[in-house]
């Protein structure tokens, strides 16, 4: 990027005034550059603890007006009391600012800091505010003073110290449907009552369709919709405006409908928004020992940091600028950056906590959990974000519960995104478009919704870690050794992936790329594949539920999986008691590598697949591995199909490949004669004894076992 002398002596003269003034940023692990003194030289400061309009609370015996720098005291307590929509320069909090509880609020400033010592409190769960009421903070539409502020860290809510935010509870924040909602409609029907919920509120529904190939990547024409309350009535809820699009939900085998969509409120009573997100947005960023509990929040059009690639602010070993960057790293909506939370671990057993809160509008990830352990991340929905809706940012992160979130209409770069960089160097995933993206394996994910991403539900395949360092206890600080254990995360479990569901708009239900044990997973109207996955070593999938829109497989273009498992270097894979229909496969297992060619794995291994229950154009397509040279050898693989039951899908005619329930042949190496090891099927439609090898369709059963019966099959080899 050039840059004209002009600027270049803009640039010049901000590092240069930066590194004589930077004894006033204080050094924060993980910050580069440090946390700046965003409201040194204040105009206001408190005297004493009193009402923000009391003249008497403030050193300047005036209300804080127009650009004022306030500074509320240490031993202080300001109670803010004010609808205003006066720009307050800047806020350092070192004592306690809370906001008025039964009365409507409204802070305009371009900067709030909480330090170490400072609290700031808008409602309590002993003291929300109330239903009836509002309380808002605008961060103010205004430029970055790149001299005081070379990273941009600023135009926010920063702290080091402890925030409490608490508006009205509004549970559930999302449910499920009933019916179907149709385009034209202006009534919906709820699974169950929503008494929290009124007229106003905003919702949101996701595009539920199952997306052809030539709807998806830059062709993608978003059909989610956000529309407004006008009247509910227990579970009915009258819309001021129709529906503009179908929101169907899956259906069976048998076109029965089974699933539904759900539909989340983004209303809260406590806002934080941005005063223009065309303009300077803000974002919120929580570090070091900062004791967070957000909870019943509405996070609007904030973050800064933009999709594509990141340019940071770079400075040199003294801390002085060595040049400036254009978009900053970690400037997201919610960020959890480096937090380890309190020495002494709240009440609630958390080292932070954000509990059924709405982000609504991000230019990347809503959501971000960086380097930060222990934390409650539950019942919130994140709508229309970039990249990913709710994240674990490098892959440390432990010991988090993310439970009960909606996290819907997440846009990617493109179908496969590309990777920006740090700086223009390391990588930088998670910008595919997922409503969740977990860098690591180390957390809890449970009873979460993901719909309409651009590619993943959930994203938990990022590529290798190798060895990282974790809390050794809860507030462990990852910055000293001593409080932290060396993980291999090769091979470290997911430690729970339980009662998830994804649909709609997206390419897989989830990507996995770590050991895991997965149970009760439900996917829907996913393009490519319920679950991709490329384990590690050992993988579980248990109850999992796939439902495709059969009426694409008229395309042969159109080749939905319910489970690939790409297991060339894992040991043992188990898919038990899976339901898929609808799709061109129920399981696929190609054991080849990306060049199409085999792989043999890290020694020999199994896939089994048992119990489970197939209504697809072709039910289990296992390309096994090629034979040993010897004989003797144990195969490099073992695949066996066990009391599993295959049923024919109506209403789809044979195209290019013929139906069938176990397939060897199923778009495989056309020409390639080279011998494969068979399937094994033990119970053939939980038939007792019925049980038979499957060989690949070039290769004569005689001519690799002995067998007493043999018969050709539709698209491979029986041996009895």
């Amino acid at each position: 990027m050039k840059m004209g002398l002009s600027a270049l002596i803009v640039a010049a003269s901000a590092m240069t005034a930066f590194a004589q003034d930077h004894s006033h940023a204080r050094n924060v692990h993980g910050v580069p550059g440090g946390v700046p003194e965003f409201c040194a030289n204040p105009t206001a400061n408190s005297v004493t603890s009193g009402a923000w309009s009391d003249a008497a609370t403030w050193s300047s015996k005036k209300v804080p007006s127009n650009d004022d720098r306030v500074n509320i005291a240490a031993g202080h307590t300001v109670t803010y009391d004010l609808v205003s929509d006066t720009k307050i320069g800047c806020v350092d909090i070192r004592g306690r600012l809370s906001f008025k509880t039964n009365a409507s609020t409204r802070l305009k400033t371009a900067n709030i800091m909480v330090w170490d010592e400072g609290a700031l409190e808008i409602g309590a769960p002993v003291n929300p505010i109330s239903a009836n009421v509002t309380a808002e903070v605008v961060i103010a539409d205004q430029k970055i003073d790149r001299t005081l502020d070379p990273a941009e860290l600023g135009n926010g809510i920063e702290a080091l110290g402890r925030i409490t935010m608490h508006g009205a509870v509004k549970l559930p924040t999302f449910i499920r449907l009933a019916q179907e909602p149709r385009a034209g409609q202006t009534e919906l029907a709820l699974e169950q009552a929503a008494a929290s919920w009124k007229a106003g509120d905003r919702i949101v529904l996701a595009d539920t369709r199952q997306l052809r190939e030539s709807e998806r990547g830059d062709a993608y024409k978003p059909q989610d919709e956000k529309v407004t309350i006008a009247s509910i009535n227990g579970d009915k809820i009258t819309l001021t405006a129709p529906l503009k699009f179908d929101h169907k939900g899956a259906r069976d085998g048998d076109d029965r409908l089974e699933f539904l969509p759900h539909i989340g409120n983004l209303t809260r009573n406590v806002v934080i928004r941005s005063e223009n997100p065309a303009g300077t947005r803000g974002h919120m960023i929580y570090m070091s020992r900062a004791d967070i509990d957000l909870r019943y929040i509405e996070v609007r059009e904030m973050g800064r940091t933009r999709m594509g690639v990141l340019d940071n602010t770079e400075f040199n070993d003294q801390g002085a600028v060595a040049r400036l960057g254009t978009n900053q790293i970690g400037r997201y909506a919610i960020h959890f950056h480096h937090d380890f939370g309190p020495k002494q671990t709240p009440a609630n057993g958390y080292q932070f906590t954000l509990v059924g809160s709405a982000i609504d509008g991000a230019p990347k990830w809503g959501v971000t959990v960086h380097n930060s352990h222990y934390g409650l991340v539950q019942d919130n929905i994140a709508y229309n974000t970039h990249g990913a809706g709710i994240v674990t940012e490098d892959g440390t992160e432990s010991n988090n519960v993310f439970d009960h979130n909606f996290a819907l209409r997440s846009a990617g770069s493109g179908e496969f995104a590309p990777r920006s960089g740090y700086g223009g160097a390391a990588p930088d995933p998670g910008g595919e478009g997922a409503g969740f993206w977990f860098r690591g394996p180390n957390n809890y994910i449970r009873n979460n919704v993901a719909a309409n991403g651009d590619v993943f539900g959930f994203g938990l395949a990022a590529g290798a870690l190798g060895d990282v360092r974790i809390p050794a206890f809860k507030g462990g600080d990852t910055s000293k050794n001593e409080e932290t254990k060396l993980v291999d995360t090769t091979e470290m479990p997911v430690l729970e992936f339980v009662n998830n569901e994804a649909y709609g708009g997206i390419q897989s239900g989830v990507a996995l790329g770590w050991n895991a044990d997965i149970k009760n997973f439900r996917v829907w109207n996913s393009s490519r594949h319920g679950v991709t996955a490329t384990p590690t070593d050992k993988l579980t999938i248990d109850t999992v539920t796939v439902r495709g829109d059969k009426s694409l497989l008229s395309d042969e273009f159109e080749s939905p999986a319910g489970v690939w498992v790409g297991n060339y270097i894992s040991k043992s894979i188990t898919v038990r008691n899976a339901n898929v229909q609808g799709m061109r496969t129920g399981v696929t297992s190609p054991f080849f590598n990306a060049d199409q060619k085999p792989e043999p794995g890290r020694g020999d291994g199994s896939m089994t697949i048992e119990n489970g229950y197939f209504r697809d154009y072709a039910g289990v397509v296992v390309g096994t591995a090629y034979r040993t040279s010897s004989t003797t050898d144990r195969p490099v693989k073992v695949a066996t199909v066990r009391s599993s039951v295959f049923e024919p899908l109506n209403g789809v005619a044979a195209g290019m490949f013929p139906l069938s329930a176990i397939s060897m042949n199923y778009r495989m190496a056309p020409g390639d004669t080279a011998p494969r090891d068979p399937i094994f099927v033990v119970d053939f439609n939980k038939q007792s004894g019925d049980n038979f090898k499957v060989y690949y369709s070039l290769q004569a059963p005689n001519s690799v076992a002995p067998c007493n019966e043999t018969r050709q099959v539709i698209d491979g080899w029986v041996c009895k």
